[in-house]
């Protein structure tokens, strides 16, 4: 169940969703048993089920094993198949009875708990089972629930959302781009490097005299000035013409990612292959037309009108997910509920374990995406909470479940559904936002690996939050970027 940035795990999402947790995994003779089912409340997380399980059941539960029992025991004086019930009953009755007492108990916990509807988090606790020779079993157990609530009217609800103004500057940044994609570079014969210039050049480094691994690169280019490499290779090569050779002495900043180079101090010889400066295209229609043919701009103030508009719908997109946002929070401060312990519990694992190995690839660690299976070097699944841990992300986890569960209950109160065209579309607009593949196969790989339930719950989730927008007061509001 753990939920992070619109992902949340399979359990919580089938809580919310209604799906069902509980399933019986070890199937009887019948599934549907009549029984007779008290509930007790112990408190709003917490249910404590009493169940009077007919003797009768259990007794033909018994037969139906013994008969299966029959045709597999092999026993000496008797032909497979043809041993007597009383034979099978004296050897063998002991665990045959315990383990149809063991399923039936089970089954029929589950069967309670789907029959009374009760949004159990985890398999119930058994308190205890009274089994006497001929008489009716009464069980009693506890299960841990999400709680029964109402969501308050939230139509006069007040959400703010800012939307940040588009200039024309912002506009000729996109325009310098397209322009910079289709300048043309012009080799530079009659003078050394300068500010805004590109360069190209081997180098070869060396610390204390020695080599280390990364240390030597060809044809590696870059815009003088443009703050993109280290600043010694700026300031050294200014002057530098092609075919020059030269020792730069370049000491790498404490905050380097590589740790074996932070703070230490390279020499790198280098040697000039190319310099040129890039030519950019006239401003005109015929460009307009070139610069990005998807968008199929006809001319230069075509384009102008069609970027500022992207650039605007962009914002306002950005603004409703920021939107969304407060509404999410505001809609748990309005509907305060208890959250069973067992989610909480879970949640607070799951951020642990986040943050673990946020903090192993930071420190170059082998690291892993929590939404997909990879082979550790460590696997943190099994580590306890610790008492840090859980003091650090026990308010944070309590109040993302208390959002994901109102936003379940707002998705069955709306009727609000994810179509299998909606998860084929985001999943075909994902692959090509990757630069392309195969859709149909991703598809396939996130079925088994879970993640295509996780992507219909985080659609489910924005969709609900969309539905709930339009029901609220929208204060818009046009305003100055920060």
């Amino acid at each position: 169940m753990p939920f992070n940035e619109g992902s949340f795990g399979l359990r919580f999402y089938f809580i919310c969703y209604g799906r069902g947790f509980l399933r019986s995994r070890s199937p009887l003779s019948e599934t549907n048993i009549i029984m007779e089912i008290e509930i007790e409340t112990i408190d709003s997380c917490n249910k404590k089920l009493k169940l009077v399980i007919p003797n009768q059941k259990y007794q033909k539960e018994i037969d139906v094993n013994l008969k299966k029992l029959a045709k597999q025991v092999d026993m000496k004086g008797f032909r497979k198949g043809k041993v007597p019930k009383s034979i099978l009953e004296k050897r063998y009755g002991p665990e045959v009875k315990r383990e149809v007492l063991t399923k039936l108990v089970s089954n029929c916990l589950m069967q309670a708990i789907q029959e009374k509807e009760l949004q159990a988090v985890s398999p119930p606790s058994l308190l205890n089972v009274e089994a006497e020779e001929g008489t009716d079993i009464t069980v009693s157990a506890t299960v841990e629930i999400v709680p029964e609530f109402e969501i308050k009217d939230y139509s006069t609800l007040e959400i703010e959302m800012k939307v940040n103004k588009v200039t024309e500057k912002e506009r000729d940044e996109v325009i310098e781009v397209y322009r910079e994609r289709h300048s043309q570079p012009v080799p530079i014969v009659d003078r050394g490097a300068e500010e805004n210039d590109y360069i190209k050049m081997d180098y070869v480094g060396t610390i204390d005299s020695k080599p280390f691994e990364g240390g030597e690169g060809q044809d590696y280019e870059f815009q003088i000035g443009s703050q993109k490499t280290l600043a010694g290779f700026d300031d050294g090569v200014l002057g530098m013409k092609p075919g020059d050779e030269k020792d730069l002495e370049v000491t790498f900043p404490d905050t380097h990612l590589n740790k074996t180079l932070a703070g230490k101090t390279v020499n790198f010889h280098i040697k000039v292959k190319d310099l040129y400066f890039k030519e950019l295209p006239e401003l005109t229609d015929e460009f307009a037309q070139i610069a990005n043919l998807k968008k199929k701009y006809i001319s230069v103030d075509d384009m102008k009108t069609k970027i500022m508009e992207e650039l605007e719908s962009y914002e306002r997109k950005e603004a409703k997910k920021e939107a969304k946002k407060v509404l999410a929070e505001k809609l748990a401060d309005e509907n305060p509920l208890d959250i069973p312990e067992a989610l909480v519990m879970e949640q607070i694992k799951f951020m642990a374990k986040d943050e673990k190995a946020k903090e192993d690839q930071a420190a170059g660690k082998k690291g892993h995406d929590h939404q997909h299976d990879h082979d550790h070097d460590h696997d943190h699944d099994d580590e306890p909470v610790t008492p840090e841990q859980e003091q650090k992300f026990r308010e944070s986890s309590v109040r993302i479940l208390q959002q994901e569960l109102i936003l379940g209950k707002l998705a069955k109160d709306l009727d609000v559904e994810v179509t299998a065209k909606e998860v084929d579309e985001e999943i075909q607009g994902f692959v090509q936002m990757v630069g392309g593949g195969d859709a149909k196969a991703l598809k396939r790989e996130w079925q088994k690996s879970g993640a295509l339930e996780k992507l219909h719950a985080r659609m489910k989730r924005e969709k609900t939050l969309d539905a709930v927008l339009e029901k609220v007061v929208l204060k818009e509001e046009m305003v100055d970027r920060a």
